[in-house]
């Protein structure tokens, strides 16, 4: 959860899956609560049309007891041209050339129809659809996935695959009905949790709550499903009486005793606010955003923040807005804020650094760095960054002070454009320091340097 003050927990940002042995790695950050990485097996599957004898191996989607009754074609007598493409498929795959792989595959499964033939194409573009997307190209995956599905249509794999590609890609809602397909046919409490979080996003918390509940039936010590179904269940407590105003960008939900003309003046600045950071950022959210107000008192409950926070984004933009009109300029400058947090999230897919975000939102809604500003130790980015989350405030406002001067100074060198390719290239799962190096042709360490000797340290 981001905000003005710091003091919530992580974004949603799912990290693209990346090898480890014979597993992959899906690192799910909540927006909310930091949903960690779920593990599914990627495959150990034999190389199709090289083992006569099954072998109790994973395959994508499967246990190893189904994995074992049909593990490739059987034993023939006579190598035939098929075979022969087969095997060149699989020594092309073992270079990881996908493209010439799937062909070769393709050209078997034409040459010579069978369940097991459909079944190695599938596996060929499963596998390059998990290249692509651990190298970021998430529409690609996507249809590489697609690609796969129209072999075998019910693969837990290929559809886990285009579910989450379709995240990285910012289409949650074409990520929805695989997904969902996923979890009716197994017990993936990881895949109940990811929907859990993508439904309350989408603003239905019953959808929501049916997942994590479901997934507390076959795990009932998971804490992450434990503490999901917490949250939910309080913004419910607190929310069910809230008024919902829909708009074409916005849906907003609001206590029924909340000043009209506060609401109208809310609905206002968001308009004004997506209007503004996509000018200057170019960018804007692709779906409608959801916007929660809050009354006195409500906002503790709800989000556990303190009373002196007034702002979050934890996949909603959450308010605090008692019932009275905040002074002249505050609300202009909070939702704008607020709203950057959001797109900063969506540009980047949640890999943008709490300095960057927090420096960045505050370049947009306005504010300037002190050019007098001074720091006593040798700052880093490291150490904003942990200035940033710090639960002391006046260290945590040291730090959010270090990460308007740090972006300013960034924006001063390249301008939007530069902030905009840096978030792009960190959405393409670019490393921090090598993204910076490439947009500003300095290193991280070089700009490090240079800030340290401006900043008095």
């Amino acid at each position: 959860m981001t905000g003005r003050v710091p003091g919530g927990a992580e974004h949603l940002a799912p990290d693209v899956p990346r090898r480890s042995s014979r597993r992959l790695v899906w690192s799910l950050v909540a927006l909310a609560l930091g949903v960690a990485g779920f593990l599914i097996a990627e495959g150990a599957r034999p190389a199709p049309g090289t083992s006569p004898v099954p072998a109790r191996v994973a395959v994508p989607g499967r246990s190893p007891a189904e994995s074992s009754s049909n593990n490739g074609p059987p034993q023939r007598s006579i190598v035939t041209r098929t075979d022969a493409m087969t095997r060149e498929g699989l020594a092309l795959h073992a270079g990881e050339e996908f493209a010439a792989t799937c062909d070769r595959l393709t050209e078997a499964a034409h040459d010579e129809p069978s369940p097991s033939r459909r079944e190695d194409v599938g596996w060929c573009f499963e596998s390059w659809g998990w290249q692509a997307l651990r190298e970021g190209r998430a529409e690609e995956a996507m249809a590489l996935f697609q690609h796969g599905l129209r072999e075998l249509p019910a693969s837990p794999g290929l559809l886990r695959g285009l579910g989450l590609s379709a995240v990285h890609a910012g289409r949650v809602d074409e990520a929805l009905a695989p997904l969902e397909q996923v979890a009716r046919a197994g017990s993936d409490a990881e895949v109940r949790l990811l929907l859990a979080h993508l439904w309350d996003r989408q603003d239905d918390a019953g959808r929501a709550r049916a997942h994590v509940r479901a997934a507390l039936a076959r795990d009932p010590g998971h804490d992450r499903a434990r503490r999901l179904l917490a949250k939910l269940d309080r913004e419910a407590r607190v929310e069910t009486a809230f008024v919902r105003i829909d708009r074409p960008h916005f849906v907003v939900k609001a206590p029924p005793d909340m000043d009209p003309a506060l609401r109208e003046r809310v609905l206002r600045q968001l308009d004004a606010a997506r209007e503004h950071v996509g000018r200057t950022l170019g960018h804007v959210l692709p779906d409608r955003a959801t916007v929660v107000l809050y009354g006195a008192g409500e906002w503790e409950r709800v989000t556990g923040l303190h009373g002196w926070a007034n702002g979050a984004f934890d996949g909603k933009i959450r308010l605090p807005l008692a019932t009275a009109l905040p002074p002249a300029g505050e609300l202009t400058r909070l939702i704008v804020h607020e709203y950057a947090h959001a797109v900063i999230h969506q540009r980047s897919h949640g890999r943008a650094p709490r300095w960057l975000q927090e420096g960045l939102a505050q370049v947009l809604e306005g504010s300037t760095a002190d050019p007098m500003l001074r720091v006593p130790a040798q700052p880093t980015l490291a150490g904003i960054e942990a200035l940033i989350t710090d639960a002391d405030p006046a260290r945590a406002r040291t730090g959010y002070d270090l990460a308007l001067w740090v972006v300013t100074d960034l924006v001063d060198r390249g301008g939007m454009d530069a902030m905009s390719a840096l978030l792009l290239r960190l959405r393409d799962g670019e490393p921090l320091g090598e993204a910076m190096g490439r947009v500003w042709g300095l290193r991280a360490s070089e700009l490090e340097h240079h800030w340290r000797r401006l900043l008095g340290g």
